[in-house]
């Protein structure tokens, strides 16, 4: 077990049924302020002095937009458009950018990215162990921030340095930090004194209300990045040029009748999360789309983000799962399929 999984023993955390240590769930209370270590989240790192022009021409984000303490959503996608896996890229000098993903994405991001790399002066590596990725989020979270990193950061999407650790500003109740693993301990004692712990269940469920999904490694190849609304969460620039994938990107963007997005659904909880990757289906029993992420909301619901065709979305049910899913609205809206994206 690592230092950090032992210091979050003692913190209150607990072991689940795989051996992953995380807080236990709480449901939310608007009023309150939470911070929680997000346990699923690793770091891939590119260093070097072509490591913006080799990112630049392997995702769907634009990679000369991180400059000036910016960050990005973005995708690696196969020659067919197929999401490999998806990303927040920031870049922590001219020399070095990293891509927070799911941590057991960071190995296939390894293979995928090392495939082209050999042409590049950048070096690819796992730094997920240099860093301890928490989330902070709630009603005082600027305030917190302000106090324990000495930071205001007025814009979303952009991110500071306090010391070792970069501290990115998601919205204004919503703060995503990357601790340096030396300081990890130290910081998240001070954040003890004005925030509750909470599991990382709080963040995804964040996460599904504002409708930024996630691939995993049992839906890697499955969506297109419109499949789970990229476009409007600037995870895709449609001007930026040519990358693996872009072709079909930009047609389904230009010429495509999209006739599938990720909606938001509700579902009865019955203890157990649904799985990525699984089957959505209608009222016939037929498939009509994949569930994206999900997370546990109270005692008997949940939250969920689905890949599904639209003129399906109503009668739709979870397998093993006799209550029908209860659509919820998302922060942006969704083309009707009659329209292109």
């Amino acid at each position: 077990m690592s230092d950090w999984n032992s210091f979050l023993l003692t913190q209150g955390a607990a072991p689940d049924s795989q051996g992953n240590v995380d807080m236990p769930h709480k449901a939310p209370t608007p009023d309150r302020t939470y911070m929680m270590p997000l346990q699923q989240q690793g770091l891939l790192a590119l260093d070097g002095i072509d490591a913006g022009k080799f990112l630049q021409g392997q995702v769907t984000c634009d990679v000369r937009e991180l400059e000036n303490h910016s960050t990005r959503l973005g995708a690696q996608c196969n020659i067919k458009g197929r999401m490999l896996l998806c990303f927040r890229a920031l870049q922590t000098g001219s020399q070095q950018i990293l891509l927070r993903m799911h941590r057991d994405m960071v190995a296939t991001g390894l293979g995928s990215f090392g495939k082209y790399s050999v042409f590049f002066k950048v070096k690819l590596s796992d730094a997920s162990t240099d860093y301890r990725c928490i989330g902070i989020a709630g009603a005082r979270a600027q305030q917190v921030v302000a106090e324990v990193f000495n930071l205001e950061i007025a814009a979303n999407d952009s991110w500071q340095a306090s010391g070792e650790n970069l501290i990115i500003r998601i919205n204004d109740s919503q703060f995503e930090c990357w601790l340096s693993a030396a300081q990890a301990e130290q910081v998240w004692e001070k954040l003890a004194v004005y925030c509750e712990t909470a599991g990382q269940n709080l963040w995804t469920l964040l996460n599904i209300q504002a409708g930024i999904g996630d691939i995993t490694p049992l839906t890697f190849e499955t969506f297109t990045p419109q499949g789970i609304n990229f476009q409007w969460v600037n995870g895709i620039n449609f001007r930026k040029g040519c990358y693996t994938g872009q072709e079909i990107v930009a047609r389904l963007h230009y010429r495509g009748n999209l006739k599938r997005h990720m909606y938001r659904f509700e579902f009865a909880f019955n203890g157990t999360l649904p799985s990525p990757g699984s089957e959505l289906h209608n009222s016939e029993g037929k498939a009509v789309g994949e569930l994206v992420i999900a997370a546990q909301k109270t005692d008997m619901t949940g939250e969920l983000l689905a890949s599904v065709v639209d003129d399906q979305c109503q009668d739709l049910f979870l397998p093993h799962n006799p209550q029908k899913l209860s659509p919820l609205p998302l922060p942006y809206a969704i083309p009707t399929a009659d329209k292109a994206d």
